[in-house]
């Protein structure tokens, strides 16, 4: 049955059409016609007009022709996302929304992570700077638990956002109506929660404060769960937004607002000068030479460490693995040159290399910043070493040099399938994508059952797919991976890690998750193969959007009596 559908599905969308690269948060497209020319074509000169205009301030507002065709529109980027960025992010999005996600919508409001954008043939709708609708409600899956911390944390950020309202509403700041500022909260793994507001600018001091006021009031019912306060959300409207993190995602400047912070201990310095200038000289001697002296034992230890870890896998899975030299790295990759870099994930950037051996390699340099520390990188590297299968990217070695973190896989020509379903080039033919589907299975099922343990991939997405020079897919990027104790093993996390539209709803409700969260993400990259539509978009069916998963559904209840 489900194969019927499928090929139903694939019947009715094929050939796929290209989408932009950048998936919306939220849209909201209403007012369907019958796709009237004249006010389309006003709507693509209203996408480049306003984008071209926000290059400077991040905002724009205006309108093209004249009625019953006139388009107005306006357009907002974050406070620290303008210029080209912002110039460039925007035209991607009125071509994607008006190709795409709102195909003869005369009224669309779209959300992007860093920038939003807003079209109606109702100018009287636009000039109603009150009118903050639709607003779109998200919040982060992690909660501080217990009354009193959750109290505690609802009652810091709702501070920290009437705080940053009264800066944005001033409009003091660089970014116009927008402000960002910070709180201490010290408690169950929050150290800092992060926030950030914004208004459009055409607004004055006190519509700014009042709209803010607005959603701010709305964040206790939205924003507290069953056991306590999320850790993040956000509230997206047409005329103001808010977020907060515990984890920084905007740009500080000088005028973020710090809260609350502990204050740094003050240096005993002063105490040990008093016992004269000779103790002076011998700290001073103490703490320049220290550094050098503990660096130096650091290194020592660490590339004792790195030769144990090779003979270890070499010993007991993968004779082929070698440490690389970081200067043998930097070489092959023209020093990490920019023309070479293949892509950049949640972890870091992959560049292309190639050995004096003329071995064509792939160089994933994971981000300094990241908290992960040497030994559970040294067992990261140990469960990728020994996964050997025809349809998992092999792991030639790594490279550790003071805060570098260095992974060598083999070079896959043909890219990856995110590139391959969604490009701009030929679409493969149904044997090929059926040859794509198969090796995935079969990847997975060794990862399940047949490896030397239970391993739950957990981000299995087209990005992560990688094709070799005979169109063989070899599943990749193992960095959240996590062991089962066996393939029926549900297991619990703090915090459900992947990419949205493949989480499995349980592992995305639940924080539990097992093999059945890979075979879940598995059946979504099946309907993308066929189909060529996104997980993430909005697909009309019978005046209605879906997603791909609820629009598979709805296609098959609508089609099962033929």
């Amino acid at each position: 049955m489900l194969i019927n559908a499928l090929l139903l599905l694939l019947l009715a969308s094929w050939p796929p059409t290209a989408s932009s690269t950048v998936s919306p948060l939220y849209s909201n497209c209403r007012s369907q016609d019958s796709g009237n020319i004249t006010y389309r074509s006003n709507l693509r000169a209203l996408g480049d007009q306003l984008a071209t205009s926000a290059n400077a301030s991040g905002f724009a507002r205006s309108s093209v022709g004249s009625a019953p065709d006139k388009v107005n529109g306006l357009v907002l980027c974050r406070g620290d996302f303008t210029g080209s960025d912002c110039t460039d992010g925007l035209k991607a999005a009125f071509q994607d929304v008006v190709d795409r996600l709102c195909v003869n919508a005369v009224d669309a409001t779209v959300y992007y992570d860093q920038y939003m954008l807003h079209f109606t043939g109702d100018e009287r709708a636009l000039s109603n700077l009150a009118d903050n609708a639709p607003e779109w409600f998200a919040n982060n899956m992690n909660q501080v638990k217990g009354a009193d911390a959750a109290a505690q944390l609802m009652e810091k950020v709702m501070d920290l956002m009437n705080e940053t309202s009264d800066l944005a509403a001033s409009g003091s700041t660089n970014g116009g109506r927008y402000a960002t500022g910070e709180t201490w909260f010290g408690q169950q793994g929050v150290d800092i929660v992060y926030g950030l507001v914004q208004c459009t600018p055409d607004l004055t001091g006190a519509q700014c404060r009042s709209c803010l006021a607005g959603i701010v009031a709305k964040m206790p019912a939205n924003f507290r769960g069953p056991s306590g306060t999320f850790v993040g959300g956000r509230i997206l409207g047409v005329r103001c937004n808010l977020r907060y993190e515990k984890e920084i995602f905007y740009q500080e400047t000088s005028a973020t607002i710090k809260r609350d912070m502990p204050k740094k201990k003050l240096s005993t310095m002063l105490d040990i000068i008093i016992f004269g200038l000779p103790c002076l000289v011998f700290l001073v001697s103490v703490v320049l030479l220290r550094p050098y002296i503990v660096k130096k034992i650091r290194e020592l230890l660490l590339q004792r460490d790195l030769v144990i870890l090779e003979r270890e896998i070499v010993n007991e899975s993968d004779e082929r693995f070698s440490l690389f030299k970081f200067s043998k790295i930097k070489e092959a990759t023209g020093n990490f040159f920019h023309e070479n870099k293949l892509g950049e994930g949640g972890f870091g950037p992959v560049y292309k290399g190639r050995t004096t051996t003329n071995q064509d390699i792939a160089v994933k340099r994971l981000s300094p910043n990241s908290l992960q520390g040497f030994n559970e990188f040294k067992n990261e590297i140990k469960l990728i070493a020994c996964l050997k299968h025809r349809n998992l990217v092999r792991l030639l070695g790594c490279c550790i040099k003071s805060k570098e973190r260095i992974l060598v896989y083999e070079y896959m020509p043909n890219g990856s399938l995110e590139d391959l379903i969604f490009g701009e080039e030929t679409k493969p033919n149904w044997p090929v994508r059926r040859h794509i589907i198969d090796g995935i299975a079969e990847g997975l099922l060794y990862i399940h059952d047949y490896a030397h343990a239970c391993i739950v991939h957990r981000d299995l997405k087209p990005s992560n797919i990688l094709l070799d020079h005979e169109m063989n897919p070899k599943i990749s990027d193992f960095g959240i991976a996590r062991i089962c104790l066996s393939s029926v093993t549900e297991s619990n996390t703090t915090t459900a890690m992947g990419t949205f539209g493949y989480i499995a709803p349980e592992y995305y409700s639940q924080n539990v998750y097992s093999t059945r969260s890979d075979v879940f993400s598995f059946g979504i990259l099946v309907l993308e193969i066929i189909s060529g539509k996104r997980a993430v978009g909005s697909y009309r069916l019978s005046g209605r959007s879906y997603e791909l998963r609820r629009y598979v559904s709805e296609y098959f209840v609508k089609n099962s009596a033929h």
